[in-house]
């Protein structure tokens, strides 16, 4: 009888191990916390950071960027997923479908993505029909791109359609807001009050 109650203990031992190791590989990233005005002042400041966020999503053909309209207009900020999921935005030059074959690597950092329930209802407003504009609040992997100069002034760019965008590698979605959807049309849809993790 001991030596059963001795391998049962080993399994939980053993078990909880195991589980604080899943626990351990899913748990949220840690992000600066950063308005996406400040972002647009100062992309080199945080280039290479995990940074937190809330703004708005725009997707739609050519465009998946994160925007606030309180911020003076400077730099554009593309969206796309970390770890396999592949947003599969279509923008100029042949984005691949489906899977990725191994984690998103950008400038040689390997990123992930918490694919839980938020980011699956998230990721079904990306994919929706036709342009759609939310809110939402999003921890990521930010790359400032590089600093180009134009008769217009210096930008920050080289991702997304065109290199017109430093890019946020979404690596977990903590809200997606309900009732801040905006269609083409411009009419907003109220439908529900907002998810929060």
């Amino acid at each position: 009888m001991r030596p059963c109650i001795g391998v049962l203990i080993a399994v939980a031992f053993w078990l909880a191990a195991d589980g604080r190791a899943e626990m351990a590989r899913e748990s949220p990233p840690a992000g600066e916390k950063v308005s996406l005005c400040a972002l647009q002042s100062d992309p080199a400041k945080y280039n290479h950071k995990m940074i937190d966020v809330r703004a708005l999503v725009s997707h739609g053909f050519e465009r998946f960027t994160l925007s606030d309209p309180r911020c003076e207009r400077g730099l554009g900020v593309w969206l796309e997923y970390g770890g396999r999921v592949n947003s599969e935005t279509i923008y100029c030059c042949g984005v691949k479908s489906g899977p990725r074959a191994a984690p998103l690597t950008v400038e040689g950092i390997t990123t992930r993505l918490i694919d839980d329930a938020l980011f699956r209802r998230f990721d079904a407003r990306v994919r929706s029909q036709g342009d759609v504009s939310f809110r939402s609040h999003l921890i990521g992997r930010f790359f400032a791109g590089l600093k180009q100069r134009t008769p217009k002034g210096d930008f920050f760019g080289g991702y997304g359609h065109l290199g017109c965008c430093s890019l946020l590698v979404i690596e977990q979605v903590v809200t997606v807001e309900a009732n801040a959807d905006h269609r083409a049309s411009g009419q907003r849809r109220n439908d529900g009050a907002a998810t929060t993790r």
